[in-house]
């Protein structure tokens, strides 16, 4: 029987067959794998196109007395804990279609401490700022106040990546692919870098008197608590009854102005065009994380989670920590 070219290349030599490949049969190239693109300041990890300049400003950056701080790991609720916020503090009345929400509430290492002094939005005697510092790095002032936002990792790996994907200008990362996205993010390689280090610090603070720690898989269960939550931490003497007041004509809006399907509405408000790619504001969900991690992945993360936290933290954040 005569043998063809491709079964013969894969014989074993000791049969008296050659190893080598006839020269007509193509040989396909190892595959490259595409990584998606930081800038490395120093040890932390930014989105290309972040000025480096405004990162060493922001770290400069003196609190006032009247700051208040969003502060969150990417993809965890900051936006919607933002709008909410401005929310509350607006008497339910959102953005409007042409305004965005990083002019009115800008992110603090982005735009650098010039603009946050200067331009940032007074609302309800607050100024306006959204960071994504590791607690080390935020300014600190004992009478600002900050509002922390913690979501369980396996949620945040999968909407950070779709969050990579889709602002090719800042990561060039279009065509990635999860797993080797999950990797970098396991081991704390992807803008502000590791997100188990980052949620210790603030852990850690969470019963300081000016922070306010919340939990993002809560607020998805009871959204009216989390937004009563943050009332009465902006001002118990004044926005837990104003919202409540005419049978929570105002509460009603907030939650009717923070929902998803209302926040899908005028996407620009949120970010930068992302055309050809999933929304911005995608699902915003709790326990979706399975659509992408697999059960191998989520184990490794919870690995992490079991090293650093104890069951009495783990219990404290939630069941999506478990």
């Amino acid at each position: 029987m005569k043998l063809s070219p491709i079964y013969r290349y894969r014989y074993p030599s000791h049969l008296g067959f050659k190893m080598d490949p006839p020269s007509d049969i193509p040989v396909p190239a190892p595959k490259v794998e595409k990584l998606p693109a930081y800038t490395n300041h120093d040890g932390f990890l930014l989105p290309v196109g972040f000025p480096t300049t405004s990162f060493d400003s922001a770290l400069k950056y003196e609190a006032q007395d009247n700051d208040l701080f969003i502060v969150t790991y990417p993809k965890c609720g900051t936006t919607w804990t933002q709008h909410i916020t401005y929310l509350i503090l607006h008497d339910g009345v959102p953005l409007s279609a042409d305004q965005r929400m990083d002019v009115v509430w800008p992110h603090l290492e982005e735009v650098g401490s010039e603009f946050v002094r200067e331009k940032a939005t007074i609302a309800g005697g607050y100024r306006l700022i959204k960071t994504h510092f590791p607690h080390k790095y935020t300014p600190k002032n004992p009478k600002a106040k900050y509002i922390y936002v913690a979501r369980n990792p396996k949620d945040c790996v999968v909407s950070f990546y779709h969050h990579t994907v889709g602002f090719p200008k800042h990561y060039d990362f279009a065509e990635g692919e999860f797993d080797t996205y999950f990797n970098l993010f396991l081991q704390g390689k992807v803008d502000s870098n590791d997100y188990f280090e980052f949620l210790r610090e603030w852990l850690d603070h969470k019963d300081d008197p000016n922070v306010l720690f919340l939990r993002y898989e809560k607020g998805r269960q009871d959204t009216r608590e989390y937004i009563l939550q943050i009332a009465a931490f902006l001002d118990d003497s004044i926005y837990p009854q104003r919202l409540l007041a005419d049978d929570e004509r105002i509460l009603k809006l907030v939650m009717e102005h923070s929902s998803l399907d209302s926040m899908k509405q005028n996407p620009r408000r949120w970010c930068s065009d992302r055309t050809g790619f999933k929304p911005f504001i995608r699902k915003g969900s709790t326990g979706g994380w399975d659509e992408l991690l697999s059960e191998e992945q989520a184990a490794l993360l919870q690995k992490r989670l079991d090293e650093m936290f104890t069951k009495e933290e783990l219990g404290f954040l939630g069941d999506q920590y478990h």
